[in-house]
């Protein structure tokens, strides 16, 4: 066990948390003693996970670019006790570096850990840097990128692009070969992740309902929703004939992925990553709200790779949405070369490079701190 632990910072989502986490297994599997600094949101996203490879410990964050002198005020509140909650950590244990990756909660943390002279890396999950890490670039001694042409970097800013790490499970998923014969049962997979699950849940069963009743007999659908549309998901799917699993959360998602033949989704980075990873189509559906459109321009990453599909919220209906699944599903071939083309931006080595990258900023550029503590 390397003596001088190193702490990771991520935000409350899926997209910040999960890329933590395979970077922390990898780290914990070289011998170092992590720990992970997020919000609320992340420990509930956490909360059902079977085991962690890194010590949790909740911060209080929030964005202050909100409207209203109240929201703001309120946010650099959480902000500053998140920052003094971050302090007595890093005081108590001295870690030898600090990791950061993305949102609010990853931003008290490193500013704390500049100040006090421990080395800061940052990951980028996304194709658009954004704001905390924008903020933070200027103070960090590296940058580590998910894409090459990922927008809104500082000027003269170095960065190495390294991909995206996914956890190894998912690429142990990769090893069930995509197979869809033309009128084999299809398993069908709709995420909408922490934000947005609702207009899926409505869209969705809309588009399967256009579907033609031998289409819709061979569907075997796994979707994710929010809590209050779970009952109705699935007596509408029940009065649609499709065999249907409907939850909130699904705590096997490598396997989950494996067996699907097509992904509806978002375009979270770790959900890209992750459908890279396995080799799965996806029809990818943009948050439209998400800070700097960030999602959309992931999405083209993975359109331009012929591995997806990139929707418009804005001009998307169930029609359009129906059309798309009867036009993919009737040519099963399309399917599997899409399929292939998401291999293509898969990065398999991506935690490797990142760790490979920490243990040369601990090593050329010690913390201030000494000792040792786990």
């Amino acid at each position: 066990m390397n003596n001088r632990p190193v702490y990771l910072a991520a935000g409350g989502t899926g997209g910040h948390i999960f890329p933590a986490l395979a970077v922390a297994e990898t780290l914990q599997n070289r011998g170092y003693s992590t720990h992970l600094f997020t919000d609320r949101r992340g420990a509930k996203l956490l909360s059902e996970a079977s085991s962690l490879p890194a010590r949790l410990h909740i911060i209080a964050a929030a964005s202050p670019f909100q409207h209203g002198m109240t929201k703001c005020i309120f946010a650099v509140a959480k902000l500053a006790a998140g920052a003094a909650t971050s302090m007595y950590h890093l005081l108590v244990r001295r870690p030898a570096l600090i990791i950061g990756f993305g949102g609010y909660p990853s931003f008290a943390p490193l500013m704390i850990g500049r100040l006090l002279g421990i080395p800061i890396l940052l990951h980028e999950q996304n194709a658009f840097l954004g704001r905390a890490n924008h903020m933070l670039a200027k103070f960090a001694n590296a940058l580590a990128l998910s894409w090459p042409r990922t927008k809104n970097l500082p000027k003269m800013c170095h960065a190495e692009v390294t991909g995206i790490p996914v956890r190894q499970a998912f690429f142990d998923a990769a090893q069930t070969r995509y197979c869809l014969a033309a009128t084999a049962p299809v398993n069908l997979a709709v995420l909408g992740g922490s934000q947005g699950a609702s207009i899926l849940a409505s869209l969705v069963p809309d588009a399967i309902a256009m579907l033609d009743p031998a289409m819709r007999r061979r569907l075997h659908l796994h979707q994710q929703a929010r809590p209050e549309q779970i009952e109705l998901l699935r007596h509408r799917y029940d009065v649609l004939g499709v065999t249907a699993d409907v939850r909130s959360f699904y705590t096997d998602m490598p396997s989950l992925l494996g067996q699907s033949h097509l992904v509806i989704c978002r375009a979270g980075a770790s959900t890209l990553a992750e459908l890279a990873a396995i080799g799965r189509p996806s029809l990818l559906l943009p948050l439209q709200n998400a800070m700097d459109d960030h999602q959309r321009m992931n999405a083209l990453q993975m359109q331009d790779v012929g591995g997806g599909i990139c929707l418009d919220e804005t001009t998307l209906n169930a029609a359009v949405l129906s059309a798309r699944l009867v036009q993919l599903l009737k040519t099963p071939r399309s399917l599997s070369k899409m399929a292939k083309s998401a291999q293509s931006l898969a990065s398999p080595n991506a935690a490797n490079l990142i760790v490979a990258i920490a243990e040369n900023l601990m090593a050329a550029i010690p913390s201030k701190h000494g000792g040792a503590s786990a």
